[in-house]
């Protein structure tokens, strides 16, 4: 290793990424490709009660609204992904339930992004809104604990089991501290915005470019929730633009590009606006409770 330390190395990808010989998800063009703008909720937590998409269909070039209904498969163990965690996942435009502020409502799909995106602007949506929390500290009374994840993938994030007498070992530490602190929300937001390009192939077959680190995850979500056979869907991802850990699973983007892509037999792309980053998934705040104990010469004890 010693002789690679401050010395040059050429990335492998370096000369296709400078010259913009890469192609991301969001540039793999095709004939006859259209675009889907996404419609997000404006409530942080209700239920739909009507959906008023006739101003966005007048406008000429606009295909199709679709909105939440019979779309996809009705078993939520089919939306579970390898990483996914324990509960109930995020199924988008399955029903008429608001889960979060700018979850997708509905997909406008248009000959072009910008008559995509006007037209988005037109939808009309009318809520029954719910009260929601969303402050951490209001809901800290009802906080219960959090088991041990089952998940082998989550196992590596399971803290190791205690050692020795922790509060015994803190009351004869010389010189002890403790606090509580808050982490804030903190969001995936790489430099490349989610998308995917779903291309509908001549014989039936679809390939997808999916901004994603996990081809093989994505290409089994897509058959679980559509009820299509592996051998039929074809999921590509050769460059990323950034990740952080956010395109480990599947998100709404390729759900959204694959659905249209079936109901229109047409090649269909999505892209998440830079504020639609935001709606994609976080790392919830936090309140934690840190104790140090340490000896005289600063040998941490606890």
């Amino acid at each position: 290793m010693a002789p690679y330390i401050g010395t040059a190395v050429s990335r492998v990808d370096g000369v296709a990424k400078v010259t913009g010989a890469a192609k991301y998800a969001a540039e793999v063009n095709v004939p006859g490709l259209v675009y889907g703008s996404i419609v997000g909720a404006t409530i942080a937590k209700g239920r739909i009660m009507r959906i008023d998409a006739s101003a966005a269909l007048d406008i000429h070039g606009v295909l199709t609204v679709l909105t939440h209904g019979p779309h996809m498969a009705d078993d939520h163990q089919a939306y579970k992904d390898d990483i996914a965690p324990e509960g109930t996942p995020f199924r988008p435009l399955y029903d008429d339930n608001i889960k979060f502020n700018g979850q997708p409502i509905a997909l406008v799909v248009a000959e072009t992004p910008e008559i995509a995106r006007f037209a988005a602007s037109l939808v009309r949506v009318e809520y029954d809104e719910t009260a929601h929390v969303t402050d951490v500290y209001r809901q800290r009374d009802a906080a219960t604990p959090v088991k041990p994840p089952k998940d082998p993938m989550e196992a590596m994030f399971t803290p190791p089991k205690p050692r020795g007498d922790a509060e015994r070992a803190l009351a004869a530490a010389a010189v002890r501290h403790e606090g509580e602190y808050y982490v804030p929300i903190e969001h995936h937001n790489p430099m490349e915005l989610y998308a995917a390009t779903a291309i509908v192939e001549g014989n039936g077959k679809l390939t997808v470019y999916d901004k994603t680190q996990g081809v093989q995850n994505v290409q089994r979500y897509v058959c679980g929730v559509f009820g299509l056979k592996p051998e039929d869907v074809r999921v590509l991802s050769p460059f990323v633009g950034g990740g952080f850990g956010s395109g480990l699973r599947p998100q709404f983007e390729v759900v959204l590009a694959v659905l249209a892509a079936l109901a229109l037999h047409r090649s269909v792309r999505v892209v998440l606006t830079r504020p639609q980053m935001y709606a994609l998934g976080y790392r919830p705040a936090m309140i934690q409770r840190i104790a140090l104990g340490a000896n005289t010469g600063g040998t941490l004890v606890f």
